[in-house]
């Protein structure tokens, strides 16, 4: 075998493997863009965190999407510009697509797949641009795919784990007796913040609500966080947990609870900023064609569970502050602001007009507006 055939063959088995790797990621991913690549992006383009972060992690998620371009190229055996480099630059975006449909588990939208082509061609074409030199491309490899874990890693430990199931299993065991709409939504935090609590007997107040807070976020938010958690979620247990969650609602809306929980939950996870750079992602996805539109209310939303999930893990004093706060009663309002006057369901062309963008002066005055209603909930502080 000559070495342009062992090329080729190694070339093809990492690209197996790299779309294996990329089927299985779990989505949502939690964003976890290395902070030195956030503070780079915000000393460069002056923008906010969360737009940093989401600029960042758009980056990082790139990577891997080159790389597979790249090993497309090495699998193919592309040293020049001919026959087979073109065939890689046309198959690559294809890989990319399918795989990224795969993991979804829908066809993504239009942006989803311009960034995944784009990715998918440039490391196509980096890596023929590299072809003399070997050692540098095989370190460009290791380090885009090193980024790329590093950058979507996450889990929980397995005492955190037990104890989130457990509350889970007694949250559901009590479903039948929870009413619906905003009410049953106030008695389910009082039930699940109650068994983590009585769980935890006294003890690591910390741990015992973000077990509450996990178990809340796969009942009422989406039973994949138990996958972004690297967890498998009992499949007996997600008709019982999609039944439930079909009768909650935040201010009469059945899609704001999913918000905040999924939010809340990411945050366990990884942590505030993360978890806010995913809610801007998905608005920004949602302003595309295809989408639900972009929407201030669903960001308020998922902001307030950031900041619930904050109040209620932050230090031992903090978490036991929230759990006598829900002993006392829920109210749903000190936890979550008016939503129901924010604007939504914005195209993309919309929001460049009425606020400028990400960066616009209009954007700014509504995220202050935002951040105000927030700082007045007595739940988040």
């Amino acid at each position: 075998m000559n070495e342009s055939s062992r090329g080729r063959q190694i070339g093809a088995g990492l690209l197996g493997l790299w779309l294996l790797f990329l089927w299985l990621e779990p989505e949502p991913r939690p964003l976890g863009a290395p902070d030195w690549i956030v503070a780079a992006v915000r000393s460069v383009t002056g923008i906010a965190e969360p737009a940093a972060r989401l600029v960042a992690t758009l980056c990082v998620r790139a990577t891997g999407l080159a790389l597979l371009g790249a090993l497309t190229m090495q699998a193919l055996g592309a040293r020049e510009w001919n026959r087979r480099s073109i065939a890689a630059v046309l198959v690559a975006p294809l890989l990319a697509i399918g795989v990224l449909w795969a993991n979804l588990g829908y066809f993504p939208i239009a942006l989803q797949l311009q960034i995944a082509s784009l990715s998918a061609v440039c490391g196509a074409i980096a890596r023929l641009a590299l072809r003399r030199h070997a050692w540098t491309a095989v370190g460009l490899a290791i380090g885009l795919g090193a980024l790329f874990a590093w950058g979507t890693a996450t889990g929980i430990r397995d005492e955190l784990d037990n104890a989130a199931r457990a509350v889970g299993r007694r949250v559901l065991e009590a479903a039948r007796d929870v009413p619906d709409g905003d009410e049953g939504h106030a008695k389910l935090i009082e039930l699940a913040f109650g068994f983590a609590e009585t769980d935890s007997q006294g003890r690591e107040p910390v741990l015992a609500n973000q077990a509450a807070i996990l178990a809340l976020s796969v009942i009422l938010g989406e039973e994949k966080i138990a996958t972004v958690a690297r967890r498998r979620i009992d499949p007996q247990r997600i008709p019982e947990a999609e039944a439930l969650r079909a009768r909650i609602t935040l201010q009469g809306r059945k899609d704001w609870p999913q918000h905040f929980w999924v939010s809340a939950g990411l945050s366990v996870l990884s942590d505030a900023e993360r978890s806010i750079a995913i809610g801007l992602a998905k608005e920004l996805m949602d302003a595309t064609p295809g989408g639900s539109g972009f929407s201030f209310s669903d960001l308020t939303a998922d902001a307030a569970g950031n900041r619930f999930t904050r109040a209620a893990t932050r230090d031992e004093p903090s978490a036991r502050a929230l759990q006598a706060r829900v002993r006392s009663g829920v109210r749903l309002s000190d936890y979550v602001p008016e939503l129901r006057d924010l604007p939504e369901g914005m195209s993309a062309e919309d929001f460049q007009a009425r606020f400028g963008g990400l960066g616009g002066d209009e954007a700014r005055k509504m995220v202050e507006e935002i951040q105000r209603r927030l700082a007045a909930c007595p739940g988040l502080q």
